[in-house]
């Protein structure tokens, strides 16, 4: 069985430093990257100013460490 791409990640916007990825978040479908997001967030009704976003992960082409 092949390893799951770990393509999605979420990101705390509200933590400092360098390493803002919460641990074991990572997701190889953006959908489901999306409803974690939302589930942590809450009832975040106009989308903005949101603690947690998606962002690419460690095996996406666009990843930035």
């Amino acid at each position: 069985m092949a390893a799951k791409l770990r393509l999605y990640q979420i990101t705390d916007t509200a933590a400092s430093g360098k390493d803002r990825a919460v641990p074991g978040a990572y997701f190889s479908d953006k959908k489901l990257a999306k409803a974690k997001r939302q589930e942590l967030n809450g009832d975040e009704g106009d989308g903005r100013n949101l603690r947690y976003i998606v962002s690419p992960g460690p095996d996406h082409h666009n990843y930035k460490a």
